[in-house]
């Protein structure tokens, strides 16, 4: 018989109640609920990528461990994960796709599973450390997020063992014990639980392909790219449940996919993505004093659900004596589905949640040097702070002067937005310096036109879900 922990305790003490994201529909539902199917039952790697498998093929089954994984892998060559197994990769960050290798799957069933994960931590040791407070011992990378019968977030992350309070508060300390309140019996209530540590779950090379896969529960990133990678691709896959864990100061890790300090013809193409702490996908440049270059970018036909931030492109580069030189040239975002920005998890756990939104762009460099930038052809359905967050600081002007004009090369068109009225009642654009607040259609079709002047479609949607 199922446990049922959750429907005990289905509320955080941050606020967030997993039931009602579970309620939510918005303006895009049906369309995107055949986008998910057809994304979890894609045909097998060696069908879509014959072209690309010129060398070995290796399968490896449910039963073998990720240590059968050949050692000497070489570009063309492939390793082939059985569908229905699962793999634990825990915090080490071991898992690499070599240069011009391919990962993906064979058989039938659903995608080949990696968890970040090291176990499932209902059979761990827990001890009572005093009423309702449980602890164990979590060896290695700070613990981001605890995920409950695979299902729900609930997992607030606390500084200080005297703030650990109310149900799923969890608190780590310097000698790696894991104290997590819960009024009920932990391992009684929950079949599952699991808890992603700080670490990446794979690291892609140049020319390296990542398909039909699902990536879950990390404290960092699921799938990150090394600096100025070319060639890398990542399709088919599903990614959730990922982020939480501590950066520096109480600034935590979480994106689904990140390729950082550049990268060149770079696709990231239909994939489910969801629950991230951070960003489901982000491009990111660093001031680093090395040159970051950006061009041929594809993010497209992505469905991402439930994140902080749907698509991010940050960069702290800027092109002046000290500093590093970057530039972005045919970036595409086209054909992406978002939903439900800043209704996961994460948002009332965040110090700066009124930067959620569907789309984030710039950061603390204006960065002119920028050439056929797209943002054409998507669906946003139902931000909870803003539908875009996009802003430049200049670093030749007194901060914090943000620059009014629309940035440089960049073309937003023929976008489809769905909105209903916030809760925080939050801006629901924040561009040309300044936040723009609405609260009906009216309202959103005004903001809209400073950052998306030809939209294909602009709907309020009257209620998001059944509160």
């Amino acid at each position: 018989m199922q446990k049922r922990g959750l429907e005990k305790y289905p509320v955080n003490g941050s606020g967030f109640d997993y039931t009602k994201t579970a309620t939510f529909v918005g303006g895009y539902a049906k369309e995107a609920d055949a986008m998910r199917r057809e994304i979890l039952n894609t045909p097998n790697t060696e069908e879509i990528y014959a072209d690309k498998i010129t060398g070995k093929k290796y399968y490896i089954s449910a039963d073998m461990p990720l240590a059968a994984v050949p050692a000497d892998l070489c570009s063309g060559d492939a390793v082939l994960f059985e569908r229905g197994g699962l793999w634990r990769v825990g915090w080490q960050e071991k898992f690499k796709v070599p240069e011009g290798v391919t990962f993906g799957a064979y058989g039938k069933g659903d995608k080949p599973k990696f968890y970040g994960s090291v176990r499932n931590w209902v059979e761990a040791p827990w001890e009572k450390a005093g009423e309702h407070l449980y602890k164990t011992v979590v060896t290695g990378g700070n613990p981001g997020i605890i995920v409950f019968d695979e299902k729900a977030a609930l997992g607030v992350k606390k500084w200080a063992l005297e703030d650990v309070k109310t149900n799923y508060d969890f608190y780590y300390a310097p000698d790696e014990t894991m104290y997590l309140y819960y009024e009920g019996d932990l391992t009684a209530d929950f079949d599952s639980i699991e808890i992603g540590q700080r670490g990446k779950i794979v690291q892609l090379s140049n020319g390296s392909t990542l398909d039909n896969v699902c990536l879950r529960y990390t404290g960092s990133h699921a799938v990150t790219a090394g600096d100025q990678l070319a060639d890398v691709t990542v399709t088919n896959c599903e990614i959730g449940y990922i982020g939480g864990s501590q950066q520096f100061k109480q600034v935590r890790f979480g994106n689904g996919v990140e390729l950082q300090l550049g990268s060149i013809r770079s696709k990231v193409s239909h994939n489910w993505v969801y629950q991230c702490y951070d960003a489901g996908i982000t491009f990111q440049s660093w001031n680093t004093g090395r040159e970051t270059n950006y061009h041929g970018v594809e993010f497209s036909d992505n469905l991402i659900e439930f994140c902080d931030y749907g698509i991010e492109y940050f960069t702290t580069g800027i092109d002046c004596e000290g500093g590093s030189y970057s530039d972005y040239r045919n970036i595409h975002i086209t054909g992406n589905v978002i939903r439900f920005s800043g209704y996961e998890w994460s948002f009332l756990q965040r110090p700066d949640k009124w930067m959620n939104s569907h789309i984030r762009g710039g950061q603390w460099a204006w960065v002119p040097d920028t050439e056929d930038f797209v943002i054409a052809h998507n669906v946003f359905d139902c931000s909870r702070a803003n539908i875009i967050f996009w802003w430049w600081h200049d670093p030749e002007r007194e901060k914090p002067y943000i620059h009014p004009e629309p940035h440089a090369g960049l073309t937003v068109r023929d976008n489809t937005y769905y909105q209903a009225k916030m809760p925080d009642r939050r801006c629901l654009t924040f561009h040309v310096n300044k936040p723009i607040y609405a609260d009906d259609e009216a309202g959103v079709r005004a903001a809209l036109t400073h950052f998306d002047s030809a939209p294909t479609a602009v709907t309020w949607i009257d209620e998001l879900c059944r509160e």
